[in-house]
């Protein structure tokens, strides 16, 4: 069983105090279902939330959008993020459903989701401004919160994957990775070194809490320490940083335990973290971040899908982690989850 003991540091923070005045800023890297379900969570706890979502997609929709239009950042994590981050206004209008609609049909466009569509056509019509295009979007569609692309330009992804057999074989797809049988011994991105935009350094660097996960952990989470200039920014930011573990293995984490994910999270961040955020579901696995991690162990997930996370019950976490990582600075604490 992971331990149920929660670690606490032991050091007084040097760093600044709860913002009082203001609401908190949050900062939430991921992708797909586990960014949207962090960003969920967050919106009950502030207004204030920038996501930076992975641009390595190449499946399903977003792959063939991407292979249509060249250059064009695959806007499913994009699409997701937005719909996470609807406002209550545009939820009661069906904004979200709209958005998240995907077409079922015999012909061209089954398979596709309006919101993709729809982004990709502001897109085209922007001449490849993609900021304004997804900040058009929002507006349009009353939506709150900012989301920002890890990369300016789209991503490949590759990884050496071991079989159960022994053999090594190349992996080039986020798709293929992300089903891939096997144990990944490395994982990289090509170009090693690609363009971000300043807003997202910005909002790292502004940020008071930066959310990692939960995800996919090398195609929706690795992925942003891959990005040099990502990688970085996240290094000298003095936000408090927060993991989210998944609550269940998947074929990315095939042999690896779950202190073996934190390890090559952390190795890969190169930055301490503040908190860590796991479920009791994985029996016999055990976590150990460390003296000067705050871990927190708590059930996330929706009754009867142990793979999905609750947002009330994770914001709940969340508010704990931020409670506990600014408890010794004596300012106010953030109120409960609405």
């Amino acid at each position: 069983m992971v331990s149920q003991n929660r670690q606490k540091s032991m050091q007084k923070t040097t760093r600044s105090a709860m913002p009082v005045h203001r609401p908190l800023r949050v900062v939430c890297l991921g992708g797909g279902h586990g960014l949207h379900a962090t960003l969920e969570a967050m919106r009950l706890i502030t207004s204030d939330v920038t996501a930076i979502v992975c641009v390595g997609d190449d499946g399903g929709s977003s792959g063939r959008l991407r292979k249509e239009f060249p250059g064009l950042l695959p806007p499913g994590d994009i699409r997701m993020a937005l719909s996470a981050l609807a406002s209550e206004p545009a939820r009661r209008r069906g904004v979200v459903g709209l958005l998240q609609h995907r077409f079922h049909c015999d012909g061209e466009l089954d398979g596709h989701s309006l919101g993709n569509l729809i982004l990709t056509a502001q897109w085209q019509r922007s001449r490849g401004a993609v900021l304004s295009s997804i900040s058009f979007v929002q507006q349009l569609l009353g939506i709150d919160g900012t989301v920002i692309p890890g990369a300016a330009v789209p991503l490949d992804l590759t990884a050496h994957v071991r079989s159960d057999d022994g053999t090594v074989s190349t992996v080039t797809s986020q798709r293929g990775i992300a089903h891939c049988s096997g144990r990944i011994l490395d994982f990289s991105i090509t170009p090693d070194d690609p363009p971000v935009f300043q807003e997202a350094l910005d909002a790292i660097e502004q940020a008071d809490i930066i959310t990692m996960g939960p995800g996919s952990w090398f195609t929706s989470l690795l992925v942003h320490l891959q990005v040099p200039r990502l990688r970085q920014a996240l290094r000298a930011s003095r936000a408090r940083k927060i993991l989210l573990m998944d609550l269940v293995p998947d074929a990315e984490t095939h042999g690896l335990r779950l202190q073996d994910q934190y390890q090559l999270f952390r190795d890969s961040l190169g930055a301490p973290l503040d908190a860590v955020i796991a479920g009791p579901e994985r029996a016999g696995d055990e976590l150990d971040p460390g003296p000067s991690t705050v871990l927190l162990l708590r059930r996330l997930s929706v009754y009867g899908h142990p793979e999905q996370h609750d947002r009330v019950r994770l914001a709940a976490a969340l508010k704990d982690a931020i409670d506990e990582v600014y408890e010794d600075d004596g300012t106010t604490a953030l109120p409960e989850p609405r």
